[in-house]
């Protein structure tokens, strides 16, 4: 229980900083770059943090436990601490004038539009959820995967996105992001199968699917965000972007809870192939809500 309210807290202190930086960067890099600049720099955060891991990894497995644990946190906080000192030295634009934050929020729930997109993507992270705690354990107890395999199979994912991200971001930037959403999101919505295929005796398909994982996440994460900056008016731009991190917040919220129930059926040949089944499904009917 206390691990569980050190990480709520974590997570309670992190969730303004989303909204904010959100908002910075909007007034950073110009719309019509954005699907290219965040594409690029999605592809290099996925593959620094996949090094970052397997860097904590081997730490924590060389020293005895807490100890290596214990280092790993006490390096993550004095990095964090750096990127603080590194965000000071970005030049800022003039702040807007904007209103108070209650009006702000009241300007983005009245707007039916976005109303309408921020229950699709509530929906989506629903159904991603529903399967997402499962696909590790599934790769180690089902596909007979050993965590340096698991770690393997990131980096793989996070070095595919290198490719994938820029070249999403440029579509963004010609056809719009909504284009990509959709395109993105069949890919995300049909990988489970992947998953569901692979086994102990026959792991291609999950190994297969790093690189679908890369595909679909290096578009679909960038493009949701920017879907939201694109109808987001400049001076309620807090608001709107506020109300778009609930959304993902309370759409994973209720999928993890989902996921514990289904799991409880026990049905099929593991415990997770039923959430992970579902999650398919859930993700094919929510995916069709995209526009492009």
């Amino acid at each position: 229980p206390t691990l569980l309210l050190f990480a709520g807290l974590s997570q309670l202190l992190a969730a303004p900083v989303g909204v904010v930086w959100l908002s910075w960067m909007a007034d950073l890099v110009p719309e019509e770059r954005r699907g290219r600049y965040f594409g690029l720099r999605n592809a290099l955060l996925g593959l620094v943090g996949t090094l970052g891991n397997l860097l904590g990894g081997a730490v924590a497995d060389r020293l005895p436990p807490p100890t290596g644990y214990q280092a790993v946190l006490l390096l993550g906080v004095g990095l964090g601490l750096l990127s603080v000192l590194l965000l000071r030295a970005q030049a800022e634009p003039p702040l807007p004038s904007s209103p108070p934050p209650q009006k702000a929020l009241q300007a983005a729930w009245r707007d039916g539009a976005y109303r309408r997109y921020l229950a699709v993507v509530s929906a989506w992270y629903l159904a991603v959820m529903v399967g997402g705690p499962f696909v590790i354990p599934y790769f180690i107890q089902v596909g007979g995967l050993s965590m340096t395999q698991v770690g393997l199979w990131t980096l793989l994912s996070a070095t595919s996105g290198l490719v994938f991200g820029p070249l999403w971001g440029r579509l963004a930037d010609r056809e719009g992001h909504g284009a990509v959403l959709l395109r993105a999101g069949w890919v995300a919505a049909l990988m489970p199968l992947l998953w569901l295929m692979g086994s102990r005796a026959f792991p291609w398909p999950i190994w297969a699917a790093a690189l679908a994982d890369a595909l679909a996440w290096s578009g679909l994460g960038t493009a949701l965000v920017n879907a939201a900056l694109a109808q987001a008016p400049k001076e309620t731009r807090s608001g709107y972007l506020a109300l778009f991190w609930l959304a993902l917040g309370l759409g994973g919220l209720v999928g993890s809870l989902v996921a514990g129930l289904v799991a409880r059926l026990e049905v099929g040949p593991s415990p997770y192939h039923l959430p992970i089944l579902v999650s398919a499904l859930l993700r094919v009917l929510v995916v069709r809500r995209f526009r492009p």
